[in-house]
């Protein structure tokens, strides 16, 4: 008797905890749900992403049922800018997914992983100066690894193709060029990857796609970690061996500023690093950046060159704008020199071809999940207790109707001033009121840190190539029905035929 009395006292327990609670007596109880078992379960929403249907489903249930939807018994996905702002722009903490996935070298953090508010903000002063846009635009090392790179490397690539009469796949040529871009800018041009030359290094480097996809941290079994930090070591001994002081190349930018900083900053802890640890902890922060450089420049790259392909005369219009680009970006150009930073960021068509890009194709448009502190926050008029994860999502925010009319259309003119735009239409919100939704690198002080780098160095990469060539597709297996292009899976690409413009 006393067996039945235990077991029905214990179900009461569990039904009370599961059910009734979650389902009635929660204070989420009064958020409408992405489907009834939501409020029960998150077993029903982790199945709609097993079936890569998580960004659809968290687009029809926002526009269903409004800003706030609660996917689980304690998540939360909210879509608004006032959700952007008690979120992000407050600084909750993130949540333990983003040790899980993106902490390297055996989980030596970096600053996408620290979930913590205060050490994520000492460690981002250390180079948030270097990748400030007013820095980038006047530095006299990325002008100079640009032109290199760009004169020296790229265009001389895509004439060989012409030349051989072949066709790149440009998820593949982006990352050659993230990845050479991103190392340059970090260890200087002497200790950077050469990939889109160096096919030998670039093969060993991508010879295992699922680690690179998994952002595996297993240590120097993984080819990318290794590589990384064969590159910081090498780099620190041009940096304090006299001899070695003399090489020819641009500076170690960033690895010079994270690396000095890192040592002052070690000096004043009671619980010092050892020299292995410190280096692990500058590989890891920097081995982020450059995976994040080749999976944002692959990715965005690759919806840029399929949409301008499928337009002729939206090249032609952009191909105009770039003409008035002085010295002109070609290998037939008097100077071998580059135009302005400043002079190739305020180019209007360029500028709404990239963001409509990342505001349609955004390279990370999932979930960013933040967890609620000890004492709660309200989102529009409800109460969210401590402990709920609550998230944002760059998809959604970039397909409301209100502020991006004819959302799923690819309309760079949106974004560009009323006098610049072809054909008026006075349905589309001002750009200084559409940039506020602009999600593609995130808000707060947790926004991506290389956005000003990536948006420079791609849109000089696709004003070399609209200014030497026009694009058609030849292949582009798989590119609309990818629902999320982050980490760039196999099996998406987009084969392109390149002709030269005289």
């Amino acid at each position: 008797m006393l067996s039945i009395v235990g077991v029905a006292a214990l179900l009461s327990v569990l039904v009370y905890k599961y059910i009734y609670y979650p389902r009635f007596a929660s204070p989420l109880s009064k958020l409408p749900t992405a489907h009834p078992l939501c409020s029960i379960t998150a077993r029903w929403f982790s199945r709609r992403i097993s079936q890569q249907k998580e960004l659809t489903t968290l687009l029809a249930a926002h526009q269903k049922h409004g800003p706030v939807v609660r996917l689980g018994p304690r998540e939360v996905s909210v879509v608004s800018l006032e959700g952007l702002r008690d979120i992000y722009t407050a600084g909750l903490e993130k949540h333990p997914w983003y040790v899980q996935i993106f902490a390297n070298y055996g989980g030596t953090p970096n600053l996408v992983s620290t979930l913590e508010h205060r050490p994520h903000s000492v460690q981002k002063r250390m180079i948030a100066n270097v990748y400030a846009k007013s820095y980038i635009q006047r530095s006299k090392d990325l002008d100079t690894l640009s032109t290199g790179i760009v004169l020296g490397k790229f265009l001389p690539l895509l004439h060989e193709y012409v030349n051989e009469k072949t066709q790149p796949d440009v998820m593949s040529l982006f990352q050659w060029a993230g990845i050479d871009f991103m190392t340059a800018y970090v260890f200087g041009t002497a200790y950077s990857t050469d990939f889109l030359q160096d096919k030998e290094g670039r093969e060993a480097y991508f010879k295992d796609r699922s680690k690179i996809q998994s952002f595996d941290n297993s240590g120097q079994d993984n080819v990318v970690e290794a590589v990384c930090m064969q590159l910081a070591t090498d780099t620190l001994a041009a940096q304090t061996q006299p001899q070695q002081t003399d090489i020819d190349g641009t500076s170690p930018v960033v690895f010079r500023q994270l690396y000095s900083q890192l040592v002052q900053k070690n000096k004043t802890e009671s619980g010092q690093l050892s020299q292995t640890d410190l280096m692990k902890r500058c590989a890891s922060e920097v081995l982020d950046h450059i995976i994040a450089a080749h999976e944002t420049f692959a990715i965005t790259s690759t919806y840029v060159l399929y949409r301008m392909s499928l337009d002729p005369a939206l090249q032609k219009r952009l191909r105009a704008e770039l003409s008035a680009l002085r010295p002109s970006i070609g290998l037939g150009a008097a100077e071998q020199a580059l135009p302005s930073a400043a002079d190739v960021d305020a180019l209007p068509l360029l500028n709404g071809v990239l963001l409509e890009t990342l505001r349609l194709h955004a390279a990370v448009p999932v979930r960013q999940p933040r967890v609620v502190p000890e004492e709660g926050i309200r989102l529009h008029g409800h109460y969210i207790p401590a402990g709920t994860t609550v998230s944002s999502n760059a998809y959604c925010l970039h397909r409301q109707p209100e502020i991006f009319p004819r959302p799923n259309e690819w309309l760079p003119e949106r974004w560009m001033a009323m006098q610049d735009r072809l054909q008026t239409d006075s349905s589309f919100p001002p750009p200084e009121v559409i940039r506020r939704w602009f999600w593609a690198f995130g808000s707060g002080g947790r926004m991506c840190i290389g956005s000003n780098f990536a948006l420079q160095v791609l849109k000089l990469l696709f004003a070399s190539i609209y200014t030497n060539f026009e694009t058609s597709i030849i292949d582009d297996e798989g590119i609309e029905q990818s629902e999320s292009f982050i980490a760039g899976p196999v099996g998406n690409k987009l084969i392109v035929q390149l002709h030269p413009v005289e």
